[in-house]
């Protein structure tokens, strides 16, 4: 079960994109190190590491309004086709980029 941020996104593959989008981790965000116990600068990477056989993608269609701190549904149009390619999206696809770099 994958839950899928979609505010501000107008397509399944673009929640999937933002999800596994890198991250670097500097400044305050900096990740204390297990081994040296230095904190330093992270790509803290999210990736599928193997595809299911069945994958339920969840929208998450309800979200916080920071000005009135009330939920609110989102009622904007999130598409997707009848078949989904998730490889793009698993830990091999992102081995492979980074290889070919």
């Amino acid at each position: 079960n994958i839950d899928c941020q979609i505010r501000n996104k107008s397509s399944i593959h673009e929640a999937l994109a933002g999800m596994c989008e890198d991250e670097i981790m500097e400044g305050d965000n900096k990740v204390l190190c297990d081994r040296c116990k230095v904190k330093t600068n992270t790509v803290l990477r999210t990736a599928i590491s193997t595809l299911p056989d069945m994958l339920v993608l969840s929208l998450k269609r309800f979200d916080l309004d920071y000005t009135t701190f009330e939920t609110v549904k989102l009622n904007s149009r999130c598409e997707f086709g009848e078949a989904l390619n998730m490889k793009q999206y698993t830990l091999e696809a992102k081995e492979i980029l980074e290889a070919a770099g």
